[in-house]
């Protein structure tokens, strides 16, 4: 048990089941910090809400990421045990390259004109 987090684009066709994700997380609380405050300002809905559902990540949605992970200023996660909040700023150290590099490869996507999501599961 625990926080899996995803990041995947797919044809407006598909569903989220559909397809294979092109990022996978493991208990990064600091990134599902970030997205869950993201998708209370976007939807309007709690942030429980985005538990086995989906993010549509936009241009300056990932342009803001890439800069708190460049500065290191992710925010502190309440979290839980679930979501590895204990380990959070080592968690986030580990998961720094990995997140730049999800932060390029969103935006090449993003110019494409195809969308990015991002979706999680705990």
């Amino acid at each position: 048990m625990g926080l899996d987090q995803y990041a995947y684009t797919r044809l407006p066709e598909q569903k989220p089941c559909e397809v294979e994700p092109k990022f996978v997380w493991r208990k990064h609380a600091k990134l599902q910090e970030f997205m869950e405050r993201l998708y209370e300002a976007r939807t309007g809905q709690s942030r429980d809400q985005l538990n086995c559902g989906e993010l549509e990540l936009q241009a300056e949605d990932i342009a803001t990421l890439q800069d708190m992970v460049e500065r290191g200023e992710l925010p502190q996660s309440p979290g839980g045990f679930f979501f590895g909040h204990q380990w959070q700023d080592e968690n986030a150290a580990d998961y720094r390259e990995k997140d730049l590099e999800f932060c390029a490869w969103a935006h090449t996507i993003l110019q494409t004109r195809r969308q990015v999501f991002y979706s999680c599961w705990w």
